[in-house]
């Protein structure tokens, strides 16, 4: 086990991407370089699968949730001190349950807050589907259909195998493999695939209405997923990478498909 607390906070900022590419490298660095922290990271990778799985999504219990109100409330406490009989009145300072009734009020919130942090939002259909699909591509050796980096070869083969226009875009530093078809909820949808050194990863291209235009980050049976839309499409990206070595693909991605739709003028398409 690591004994240095400041190496268990990098790999935990490292699993929820809250690290950016530059110190993403640097672990991965250190990760090749030092067995006893590579070991911890995937304890820390597994760990954080398994609660993914197999936790459950509750919400906190409605008395609960009214006793913390009430606590955070000082003067609702003082009211309900006037009223108590003197048996009831507290022996300590009337200064004192308020401050206590803060901290307890305080360590309530914090620890119903962590647990709606730590227990994951229950995936939607779409991602399953497309996480499946990617698995499925892994397992059988064969994560592309059309294998080629040429995007022009690329576009219009999956052009004729899906209904949806797709933005194939060429990016630095992750050259593109080619392309596949997914299925989505019983529908055909376009999947590109890149490489970034030993990692693959896969970007769906689904319709709009398909998901929020806000970027979302989990990760699901051990892989990181990125979505996000741009008001005309939803792009889900799955890879077996950092969460964060994703989030600086997501955002290279979404940069040059909004520069490429910019350059051809043509919003719509």
């Amino acid at each position: 086990m690591i004994s240095q607390s400041d190496d268990r906070l990098l790999l935990n900022a490292a699993l929820d991407g809250e690290l950016d590419a530059v110190a993403m490298i640097e672990i991965e660095r250190r990760l090749a370089a030092e067995p006893l922290l590579a070991a911890e990271y995937a304890r820390l990778r597994a760990l954080k699968a398994a609660v993914a799985t197999h936790a459950a999504d509750e919400v906190a219990p409605e008395r609960l949730r009214a006793r913390i109100a009430a606590l955070a409330a000082p003067d609702r406490l003082d009211a309900a001190e006037a009223r108590a009989t003197p048996r009831q009145q507290p022996a300590m300072p009337r200064a004192m349950p308020r401050r206590w009734a803060a901290a307890l009020a305080a360590c309530l919130v914090i620890a119903v807050g962590s647990y709606a942090v730590l227990v994951p939002n229950e995936p939607d259909a779409a991602v399953q589907a497309i996480v499946a699909g990617y698995k499925r591509a892994q397992i059988s050796g064969r994560p592309i259909d059309v294998a080629s980096s040429d995007r022009h070869t690329v576009k219009p083969w999956l052009a004729g195998k899906a209904p949806l226009a797709t933005s194939v875009v060429d990016l630095e530093g992750y050259p593109l493999a080619g392309g596949r078809i997914d299925i989505v909820s019983g529908r055909a949808v376009p999947t590109l695939v890149y490489q970034h050194r030993e990692h693959v990863i896969s970007v769906t291209e689904l319709a709009a209405s398909s998901a929020a235009s806000a970027v979302r980050r989990e990760t699901l049976d051990g892989f990181s997923v990125e979505r996000w839309g741009d008001g005309e499409r939803a792009y889900i990206a799955v890879s077996d990478m950092p969460p964060g070595e994703l989030q600086a693909f997501a955002a290279l991605f979404r940069r040059a498909v909004a520069q490429e739709r910019e350059s051809d003028g043509a919003p719509g398409r």
